[in-house]
């Protein structure tokens, strides 16, 4: 049943942002988009960390994801912490260090990607490519207007989640479905 370990990570991380996505769609005006984008980014780093220890090895992605988790991981942690962080760091200090974290965690998924594809082939890279895309813009979009939280920002941020929830349970969809065809072929491991 080895194969079958880690199918689940990518079922759980796409529903929590889907479920994420849609609450950043209608609860705006409850909670800030910082604490919503930190609380999915903690996370996905953590579960990234945990697909490291327990499958990147064998897939030869465990580098990748272990630097996407601890980069996901501070990311949501001063993203969750930043009205403490705010009485030692000015909250310009704060949105910029988050805007480099979010673009350095969406070029991991880009480059993340070109690995992936150059392993395993581009049907497996594709999801990877287009949530790097967007999470730098995202990112992108934090550095340059750090001071204000611009509708677009909601909007970008809901989409991504939602775009990425969807994509993470296609992947989950796709590595259950090859796991179940190697486990009746007899061979042990799958792409991811």
């Amino acid at each position: 049943m080895k194969s079958l370990q880690g199918w689940y990570i990518y079922l759980f991380r796409g529903t929590f942002a889907i479920i994420l996505g849609i609450l950043l769609f209608t609860q705006r005006a409850q909670w800030n988009v910082v604490q919503y984008m930190g609380l999915f980014w903690l996370t996905v780093g953590l579960t990234n960390i945990s697909w490291a220890r327990s499958r990147g090895r064998e897939t030869g992605l465990a580098r990748w994801s272990l630097v996407a988790g601890i980069l996901g991981v501070i990311a949501g942690t001063i993203a969750l912490l930043r009205p403490l962080l705010a009485i030692y760091f000015s909250n310009l200090v704060i949105a910029l260090l988050l805007g480099v974290l979010v673009i350095f965690t969406g070029l991991l998924h880009i480059f993340g990607g070109f690995r992936i594809s150059s392993s395993y082939g581009s049907q497996w890279a594709w999801g990877s490519y287009l949530v790097g895309f967007v999470q730098v813009i995202l990112g992108a979009i934090v550095l340059i207007y750090p001071w204000e939280p611009i509708p677009i920002v909601w909007l970008i941020a809901s989409i991504w989640c939602i775009i990425t929830g969807i994509l993470l349970l296609l992947d989950a969809r796709r590595l259950r479905t090859q796991a179940i065809f190697d486990q009746e072929e007899g061979v042990e491991a799958s792409p991811r």
